[in-house]
């Protein structure tokens, strides 16, 4: 049985609506709760947005088991020594409960606005192979040092240092994020609204894990789906998700959140 988690929109909500949809979601028994990582909508400017890292600090304290995570932290909007430190900080709020979820972003329409760089594909994909190594390395809670093309540390330290570290799970659409996330990650998360190239980044992946020693089973493979995309047979959608090896669903959901027809058809489920 797969596991579910939902990703709250933050997009023309409120922290007191997702609050409450978190509370509502964990007592129901689901296993992870997300947020997005945007400073503006992608639909009107004038949307309200919440920052997602905050809202997740906020959200630690109103909740008491369920897992929570950003689906996915922007790299091109911090530095990977920033995050690393405010991820430590997040897992001692939440209790150990905190994932890491990161990508190699790139949304033009917040990044220029607010004085963000912008990159290429590749070279924000280069980015996020020397961040990896960034955040692991401070996590140790030992002086650490790092020379790349993009980042410079020297004796750079996270205290406290995060217990557990947090699971590092990557954003993918394609097969070099797969095969970077195989070398440094805990995780990846596809999108099923990319489904046409899962055979491929999929096949990267499984190919990665076996030359880096890893077995496919204990890597966490989740989906992204959307509400809709759970249609009428959710039982029927799920087991063809996880015959294609993925061992969580996170299901994005929109304000206002459906947490009636979420009880309905998929609470039954976890029992």
């Amino acid at each position: 049985m797969l596991k579910l988690g939902f990703g709250l929109s933050s997009f023309g909500s409120s922290y007191t609506h997702m609050r409450e949809a978190a509370q509502q979601l964990e007592a129901l028994g689901f296993d992870s709760l997300w947020t997005w990582d945007h400073y503006v909508s992608l639909g009107p400017r004038e949307e309200n947005v919440l920052e997602g890292l905050t809202t997740l600090a906020a959200l630690a304290e109103a909740s008491s088991r369920i897992k929570l995570g950003i689906l996915v932290a922007n790299n091109n909007n911090r530095h990977p020594a920033r995050l690393a430190k405010i991820a430590a900080t997040l897992q001692e709020i939440a209790q150990g409960r905190f994932e890491l979820g990161i990508g190699a972003g790139g949304f033009e329409g917040e990044q220029l606005p607010f004085g963000l760089e912008v990159a290429s594909i590749k070279e924000r994909v280069d980015r996020i192979a020397e961040a990896l190594p960034i955040i692991k390395g401070l996590w140790s809670g030992q002086p650490f040092s790092f020379t790349g093309r993009y980042y410079q540390l020297q004796d750079a330290i996270c205290v406290p240092a995060p217990q557990p570290a947090p699971p590092i799970i990557v954003g993918v659409t394609g097969p070099r994020m797969a095969r970077i996330a195989a070398r440094y990650a805990d995780g990846a998360n596809l999108q099923w609204r990319h489904a046409d190239k899962l055979p491929a980044t999929l096949e990267a992946l499984n190919a990665e894990l076996a030359a880096q020693g890893r077995k496919r089973d204990s890597f966490d493979l989740s989906l992204a789906v959307s509400w809709n995309d759970i249609g009428q047979e959710p039982q029927a959608r799920m087991a063809e998700w996880q015959a294609l090896g993925f061992q969580r669903l996170i299901v994005m959901i929109k304000a206002p959140f459906p947490i009636d027809q979420i009880q309905a058809t998929l609470a039954p489920l976890l029992k």
